[in-house]
């Protein structure tokens, strides 16, 4: 285990997965950002319109999470999670189709219907993420695996936006990239599901309860009789709102506060994202594949700590032309910036593997799917109050870094009560 878990990559238990998660996850980003600059850009002149169905699009892709999240637990947890997985992916390659045909003919409806498949196609996804990796590894090479695959989605969001969105011209409204592009990842994650090992249910007798309601109640009304698991996802639906916020906020903090122009703000976004995959990654060479949640309430004390350094590091608001690239860090502040984001999510990363892979060992191995499936949910309502709460901060006239301020003093209490009832978590035996 010394040199961590990259021995994965090279075996079929792992591998195929683990390309089909990434591909995925790529593709959710690229179409959604070329539809959004393709309409930004050459299918609304106006600012407000634009705005508005950027909001239309960020709603239609989480609604599933909230509505089907209950069903594609029970699914996942019934049948072979790898046919599932591929079914799903087949759902992808026609989703992209529809998908291009809407980019090409410039159909904001039609556009909007596939990001809404997508938001199905990741909701059914969601459980088999994490609940298919007991089922192919031993619990020793869990934290390094789901290391990878947190270090993985974090990267392939990153390339997915950039790249979704460069694949459209700014001069030119023609997409045949952003088509190409799209339909090409997704056949090649048909392909990677091919080889992912059958991953058959322990519990066939499953009955799929088709009233959504009833079965979100239950789901979640279950995991509050498990502490840990709770806990678990307590906390980890703490973090999507940390990143909701920030990442809502980043934008504005780069152009308004900063006066630095999309090339900064591209970059601390790149920032951000390797620098939770540095830290989910980093996980594993500390602990050697042994399960262990001791540094999740210190790991969230650190955040605090860069977090609210970022606050300090921010300098008056200048007036002028914006900073590019090249002259943004003739500032030391700006450097200094630049390191709280990497820091800040580094930490994030750390806390991140270590609760994923305890809810994969805490669970049920016949209710596993469905566990991970009440965690999208609580993660969506986080998600949620994460958005409503910078509303209300803005409402009350509050600046960005201020924003930041009070999220860092919001988690060093989250970090603390975690400090106190993780003791109470009994971590499963080998």
């Amino acid at each position: 285990m010394g040199t961590g878990a990259f021995y994965l990559l090279r075996e079929r238990r792992f591998l195929p997965f683990f390309l089909t998660q990434f591909f995925g996850a790529f593709n959710d980003n690229a179409f959604k950002l070329a539809m959004l600059t393709l309409i930004s850009y050459h299918l609304t002149h106006d600012q407000a319109q634009s705005e508005f169905y950027q909001a239309i699009a960020g709603t239609l892709f989480i609604a599933p999470f909230f509505l089907l999240s209950a069903t594609s637990g029970q699914l996942a947890d019934k049948y072979d999670k790898a046919l599932v997985t591929r079914v799903i992916k087949i759902l992808e390659v026609f989703l992209m189709i529809i998908g291009s045909f809407a980019l090409y003919w410039g159909n904001i409806f039609l556009m909007m219907f596939t990001l809404t498949g997508l938001g199905v196609h990741s909701t059914f996804f969601g459980p088999i993420k994490y609940a298919i990796l007991p089922d192919h590894l031993p619990q020793k090479d869990l934290l390094g695996a789901t290391g990878l695959v947190d270090a993985s989605t974090f990267i392939a969001i990153l390339l997915g936006t950039t790249m979704g969105s460069l694949s459209i011209g700014m001069n030119s409204p023609k997409p045949y990239l952003a088509i190409f592009l799209t339909v090409l990842i997704a056949l090649a994650g048909l392909t990677s599901s091919m080889f992912i090992p059958r991953a058959p249910s322990p519990s066939e007798k499953i009955k799929i309860d088709a009233q959504i309601w009833r079965v979100t109640y239950k789901m979640l009304k279950q995991v509050t009789e498990h502490f840990g698991i709770l806990l678990s996802i307590l906390i980890l639906s703490w973090f999507w709102l940390l990143g909701t916020v920030i990442l809502t906020k980043l934008p504005d903090y780069t152009n308004y506060v900063l006066g630095a122009n999309n090339a900064v703000f591209a970059l601390f976004l790149a920032l951000f994202s390797v620098g939770i995959a540095c830290g989910s990654v980093t996980v594993n060479f500390i602990f050697q594949g042994r399960i262990n949640l001791t540094m999740v309430p210190w790991a969230m004390f650190a955040f605090t700590c860069f977090s609210m350094d970022l606050y300090w590091a921010t300098p008056e608001t200048e007036q002028g032309l914006l900073f590019s690239l090249s002259n943004f860090f003739t500032c030391f502040a700006h450097w200094r910036i630049a390191f709280d984001l990497f820091m800040l999510a580094f930490s994030s990363g750390l806390f991140l593997v270590p609760l994923y892979t305890y809810l994969q060992v805490a669970s049920p191995p016949h209710g596993r799917a469905r566990v991970i499936a009440t965690n999208n949910i609580y993660n969506s309502l986080f998600m949620v109050a994460g958005t409503l709460m910078v509303i209300g901060l803005l409402h009350f006239s509050a600046e960005i870094p201020q924003i930041f301020l009070i999220l860092s003093l919001l988690n060093a209490v989250v970090a603390l009560l975690a400090r106190i009832y993780l003791k109470r978590v009994v971590l499963p035996a080998k």
